[in-house]
């Protein structure tokens, strides 16, 4: 038989658990408190190492990073005031540093100037003394013998006085920087050695038992007024050649003198065969004083009188394809028929100007003007999609064969002469007609069967127009002739697939909009004027590119306020930081991309367009081969153009850059990067936050 208890089980005691704050079973100890949690994995505290590169203790925070190390010796970094590195990392370096200030070689940030010599950063910028060429340059650097050079060094000035002014070891002459310099009365240096210094005085200046002209250095010399030691024989010569003297005391004077032969006489004047002869034959001037004046003058026989001008027995006409009367005839090229003629000169046979030869270089009918100068052609062919305009200009016709045919420098849209010419295609990312709207933004296609279901990225005007539902018109967004996306949320996966977009188009989020659908494209192609293929930076190819909007000038606009430079939008100008400034997020920087540098505060930048590298200011366009976009920086001469060290001036985008390398970049040096730490792995040098 079944026998059954009706005791009441024993009570089950409670066990502590060790995490959930509360006092499970009943001692008043609760968690790590309690003796039962002691072994507990939860409550035996592992230490951060504060230098093992490990996060020890679990919290994701390594080394100096945790706060159980900030008051590690490890962590605690000290700035040596003259290594030229951010040792503390206050983005402040050596003098610049407060910590500095007034210590060893660190002034008070007093005045530079008038202190060149003391040793000590007087302005605490990190040059001191003579190499703080803007503050000491032409000042002194010791005594009276002593200055600062504009290159930042110390010079010799004293070159007389037995002393090693500029402390560099050699003294008065010796040092270079004294040549051509006093070194005592009637002393001169030179090539390192005491020399004559006037070499017409009569004395030996330098007490080599040789007195001006016969000492060699005198040779090519001054020895008075028009005087000039030879530069072979120790002799006197003559050099001034119209002041009516005698100037080297051989009794002849001027061209009289062989020594002025080929030498100037005067303005247009040439002493030859002991004579004055004219060589300036378009002065109007008697330069030889002679009675005959230019090409009346038989010594301007077959030379020029000017440009275009020779002298043939009178004033001749050369030059005929300048529109210009050279010889002064009051006739002009192919007009002056004395002197222009034959197709070798491009005049014609006297026919009229006419259509069909309007682009000949001749001038056919010999009136001075050929071509378009001629009024005969004027509105005439010049050549394919050319006509001619007033004034000899020539006027773009052809607005879209993606040629320059007048020769401008700007073709198709880009040329002012074809604003409003040519019919709108709504579907071909073209400006046809040139009114600085695309496709389906231009209100010439509002009616079009072609601007209904619009796919994402499609020019628009009206929500209506779009596939998804939603028109971020130009005048709102600023995007160039406006751009179709879709209503609601958008997202994208790992493997580039996007949902809550239509008509094919990619999900994406950046610098200068929100998260978007927008139009897929492929390295350099794809996109409508006013926009570029992006790649965002993938290196593993699942994220498709898409459209970005790079405008680059105000053609590229259809509103009134032209196209920003800094956000690449259609849009008046707006607060912000401009591209290089200092910013520590986005919304500080008018691009709305504040580029992360990482040890000395972010950097705004901007994009722009490798095929229109076009940036604002004196910026510059860094281009990526990788797509048709790149970014802009702030353009640089030297490195006091760009932020402190380790800023530097490189060479980038056709110029030069201020740029550091950032997070993960290859480096050589500490100062190479935005962090100031350079590191070494694997054979290959990176910058890293530490």
């Amino acid at each position: 038989m079944l026998v059954v208890s009706c005791s009441s089980p024993p009570p089950v005691t409670p066990k502590e658990l060790c995490g959930d704050t509360k006092d499970n079973d009943g001692d008043q100890k609760t968690d790590c408190a309690d003796p039962d949690c002691f072994e507990d994995p939860f409550c035996v505290r592992i230490p951060e190492n504060c230098s093992n590169g490990s996060d020890d203790n679990g919290n994701n925070r390594i080394d100096c990073l945790d706060a159980e190390c900030f008051s590690d010796s490890a962590c605690i970094k000290v700035e040596t005031c003259d290594n030229g590195l951010d040792d503390d990392a206050d983005s402040q370096t050596d003098c610049q540093d407060t910590e500095c200030q007034q210590k060893g070689v660190c002034g008070d940030g007093g005045m530079e100037s008038g202190n060149c010599d003391d040793g000590i950063d007087n302005d605490n910028n990190n040059v001191r003394d003579c190499a703080d060429v803007r503050a000491c340059a032409g000042q002194t650097c010791g005594g009276g013998g002593c200055f600062c050079t504009d290159g930042g060094t110390k010079a010799e000035s004293a070159c007389g006085d037995g002393a090693d002014n500029d402390s560099d070891g050699p003294s008065d002459c010796a040092d270079p920087d004294c040549e051509g310099l006093i070194c005592g009365n009637g002393c001169a240096c030179r090539s390192g050695q005491r020399g004559e210094g006037p070499c017409g005085d009569g004395v030996d200046n330098d007490t080599d038992t040789k007195t001006d002209c016969a000492d060699e250095d005198c040779r090519s010399q001054l020895c008075g007024n028009g005087c000039t030691c030879h530069a072979t024989n120790g002799m006197k010569t003559e050099s001034g050649c119209a002041d009516g003297a005698d100037n080297d005391g051989d009794a002849m004077s001027d061209c009289g003198d062989p020594d002025c032969n080929m030498q100037l006489c005067g303005n247009g004047c040439r002493c030859m065969g002991m004579q004055k002869r004219e060589v300036d034959c378009g002065d109007t001037m008697d330069n030889d004083g002679d009675g005959q004046a230019d090409c009346n003058d038989t010594d301007c026989a077959g030379t020029s009188c000017g440009t275009g001008c020779n002298c043939n027995g009178g004033r001749q006409e050369t030059l005929c394809n300048d529109r210009v009367d050279n010889d002064g005839d009051g006739l002009k090229d192919c007009a002056d028929t004395a002197n222009c003629s034959g197709a070798a000169q491009g005049c014609g046979t006297g026919t009229p100007e006419q259509p069909s030869n309007c682009t000949d270089g001749v001038d056919n009918d010999n009136d001075g003007d050929r071509d378009c100068f001629d009024t005969d052609c004027l509105g005439q062919s010049c050549g394919t999609g050319c006509a001619c305009a007033a004034g000899g200009a020539k006027r773009e016709t052809a607005c879209a064969d993606n040629q320059d045919n007048d020769g401008d420098g700007m073709r198709d849209c880009m040329d002012i002469d074809c604003a409003g010419q040519g019919t709108e295609i709504c579907n071909d990312n073209i400006d046809n007609d040139c009114d600085r709207a695309v496709d389906c933004g231009d209100p010439s296609c509002a009616a079009s069967g072609m601007c209904s279901a619009l796919p994402d990225g499609r020019a628009c005007q009206l929500d209506t127009q779009c596939q998804g539902g939603r028109c971020l018109t130009e005048a709102a967004t600023g995007l160039p002739s406006g751009m179709c996306t879709s209503t609601g949320t958008c997202s994208i996966d790992a493997m580039g697939v996007s949902t809550g977009c239509t008509g094919g188009g990619t999900c994406n989020i950046d610098q200068q909009l929100v998260k978007t659908c927008r139009q897929v494209c492929n390295g350099s192609s794809g996109c409508r004027t006013g926009y570029a293929c992006h790649d965002d930076g993938d290196t593993d190819d699942k994220t498709p590119d898409y459209c970005l909007p790079t405008c680059s000038s105000d053609l590229d606009c259809s509103g009134t306020t032209g196209c920003n430079l800094q956000t690449r939008k259609c849009e008046g100008p707006k607060s912000g930081s401009v591209i290089g400034a200092s910013c520590s997020n986005d919304s500080q920087c008018q691009s709305g991309w504040c580029f992360r540098t990482s040890g000395n505060g972010g950097y705004c930048l901007s994009y722009c367009q490798d095929s229109r590298p076009v940036c604002g200011g004196d910026a510059r366009c860094v281009t990526d081969s990788e797509d048709d976009t790149g970014a802009c920086y702030d353009g640089c001469m030297s490195a006091a153009d760009c932020r402190p060290p380790p800023y530097r001036c490189v060479s980038g985008g056709g110029g030069s850059v201020c740029y550091c390398a950032p997070l993960d970049s290859e480096c050589s040096t500490d100062t190479d990067c935005c962090s100031g730490h350079c590191r070494t792995f694997i054979l290959v040098k990176f910058c890293t936050p530490f």
